[in-house]
């Protein structure tokens, strides 16, 4: 049993629970030995198990004595909060299906997951520490650090967000990855995730959470995850671009000359995918695909299309996608782009076909 659950079933045989605690407690009974992310069919292929889900750290995973941790919050509150792993995990709770997508994913990489992501929304601590006149900027700080060439000693990762998008309700506090405690390459015991920008700001091993009145100028705020152009013009990234992958055939693969069902992904951040179209072979036109009915934004949404292979050879495939505001993969990235982040040209993988 996690310890969310034992925790959890003791307040409830001991008639402490309110109300929202007790639903919940039921819903976990029922539930239990399931895990969230499968008990709905339709999301079956949809959800990256734990092992498989992307891993991108700076430094070194703390390990964290989760009966010794705190997360505190500070900063312009008028209630400075010391919260506890129990506190965080006895309150109410929301689960979400969400894709996170690394900044420096290159097109077609496997820097992108989707996961059911369980944890107290951020709005709701907010509320409780009582932000004063003035706040603007949530900086969460995580407990990983090191050193490295051009790094100030004794630099713990930390990133920023605009109080807007805290208190959106896809920004939670997250103990929980696919109806699991947090794996630890994952930021347990706790880790912020902000729904539909890249990973970066999904800080994990939380410690801190500081309310300012400025923009925040850490490190890895103003030195990384930063987009630069050829005239040294400088933007934050923060959203994630409309992107797409293909699963089926991967790079490389050697196929039969017969009726062939090419398979992906599509996803678009806080947006919906609109379309998603391929383009077989050079000199093709583009093509679309099949999706569903309809996607959900945050998520990412299955394609497929039915190929019909013409004749032995080889073949580049090529995948593109569109989001709902019209925003379409562009053929080839930015000339004048001078950082390593943001990439969503189409996905092009090259097959042989075999008689």
């Amino acid at each position: 049993m996690e310890r969310r659950e034992f925790l959890r079933a003791m307040f409830y045989s001991a008639g402490m629970v309110p109300e929202w605690l007790v639903a919940q407690s039921a819903l976990l009974r029922r539930n239990a030995g399931t895990s969230f992310a499968f008990q709905v069919p339709a999301l079956r292929e949809l959800v990256t198990a734990n092992a498989d889900f992307f891993v991108r750290n700076h430094f070194r995973t703390p390990h964290i004595d989760v009966d010794a941790w705190n997360l505190e919050v500070n900063g312009l509150v008028s209630t400075p909060l010391k919260l506890a792993y129990d506190d965080l995990v006895l309150m109410p709770s929301v689960r979400l299906t969400i894709t996170m997508e690394c900044a420096g994913n290159v097109s077609g990489g496997a820097g992108v997951g989707n996961a059911v992501w369980s944890g107290v929304p951020l709005a709701e601590v907010l509320r409780q520490a009582g932000l004063k006149s003035g706040a603007t900027t949530v900086v969460f700080h995580g407990a990983d650090s090191g050193e490295g060439e051009g790094l100030p000693p004794n630099t713990h990762y930390a990133r920023a967000i605009p109080l807007e998008k805290a208190m959106e309700a896809s920004t939670l506090l997250a103990y929980e990855m696919n109806g699991s405690d947090l794996p630890s390459d994952h930021g347990f015991p706790l880790r912020a995730f902000v729904g539909g920008w890249y990973g970066m700001d999904s800080v994990k091993w939380l410690t801190r959470i500081e309310i300012m009145d400025r923009p925040f100028q850490g490190y890895f705020q103003q030195k990384h995850y930063v987009a630069i152009r050829d005239n040294a013009e400088r933007r934050v990234i923060t959203r994630m671009l409309v992107n797409s992958k293909f699963l089926r055939p991967s790079e490389g693969e050697e196929i039969a000359a017969k009726p062939y069902r090419v398979e992906g992904v599509a996803w678009a951040g806080q947006r919906k995918i609109a379309k998603v179209e391929l383009r077989l072979g050079q000199g093709g036109g583009w093509q679309p695909a099949t999706i569903p009915a309809t996607s959900a934004a945050m998520t990412w949404t299955t394609w497929s299309f039915d190929w019909r292979i013409p004749a032995p050879g080889k073949y580049t495939l090529e995948v593109r996608a569109t989001d709902d505001e019209g925003h379409a993969q562009p053929d080839a990235r930015e000339s004048d782009r001078q950082d390593a982040y943001e990439f969503n040209a189409p996905h092009r993988i090259t097959v042989t076909v075999r008689s």
